[in-house]
């Protein structure tokens, strides 16, 4: 492992701390003034051979909606990098999005993207296609079994904390609802990966402005702002992790930051 890994392990380590705090200060109502610009949250396309992505503006649109709903700034471009990139351990959050199957990652890249999960990144995956027996459902199972070994798809239970990261979730409504739930792979207490057969992707796509790229069938507009509650809580999952369980630990934090002069 070269040094210009280590630190960029280590820069990463650091920004998921300082974001996963700076996000418990968003569950305050939301001031005017930002946090720190160091504390920017971004995410990032996990690009396969073979495997084009039919969503390309729904990451950008969902972060951008986060730095409105929330205080927490947000960088709205989204790079694509492959399992083997070293810059993937600069992320906090990165999703697989497809609606075909793909061949297998390469041993390497299987080595890269599951030392990333187990380090603390945090991985979107969504099957679009809309298909009860999808090419690209299949080729996720098989691939995410590699990367971690011995640890199941699995349905994620409604006490998760993934529901509760930010808003209160009654159900996970994608451009359509294919499955009542999200499947999740658990790593000690935390949950990894995350995968959707809804397209929450295809009803976050477009803009704030209202110009959406997607129909959301069958519930329209109401469907479309549950899937972006959603879509705020996988943002909020992936940097804080189980802290909204704690009620006292998010006291704590808050505290903590107060003492330290970074929120009134």
């Amino acid at each position: 492992m070269s040094a210009g890994t280590r630190g960029r392990r280590t820069s990463r380590r650091h920004f998921l701390a300082a974001a996963g705090t700076a996000l418990a200060a968003a569950l305050l109502p939301r001031r005017g003034e930002g946090l720190s610009a160091d504390t920017d949250v971004g995410a990032a396309w996990l690009s396969l051979p073979g495997l084009p992505n039919p969503r390309p503006r729904a990451l950008g649109a969902l972060l951008a909606e986060v730095g409105e709903v929330t205080s927490v700034p947000t960088r709205t471009a989204v790079p694509s990098l492959s399992p083997e990139d070293d810059a993937l351990f600069e992320q906090p959050l990165v999703a697989l999005v497809g609606d075909r199957g793909f061949g297998p990652l390469s041993a390497r890249g299987v080595e890269r993207l599951g030392r990333y999960l187990r380090e603390g990144g945090f991985l979107f995956a969504e099957d679009v296609s809309g298909l009860e027996d999808s090419p690209f459902d299949a080729s996720f199972r098989r691939e995410i079994a590699r990367v971690l070994p011995g640890r199941a798809l699995a349905p994620i239970p409604r006490e998760h904390a993934l529901y509760r990261s930010f808003f209160l979730l009654r159900g996970v409504p994608g451009r359509i609802v294919l499955r009542p739930y999200l499947e999740g792979v658990d790593h000690g207490d935390l949950t990894p990966v995350v995968y959707s057969r809804n397209d929450l992707t295809g009803a976050w796509s477009g803009s704030l402005g209202g110009s959406w790229d997607f129909e959301v069938v069958p519930g329209g507009r109401g469907q479309r702002v549950d899937a972006r509650k959603v879509g705020i809580n996988l943002v909020a999952y992936a940097l804080t992790g189980n802290y909204k369980l704690d009620a006292v630990h998010v006291r704590t934090l808050l505290k903590r930051m107060r003492q330290e002069g970074r929120i009134p």
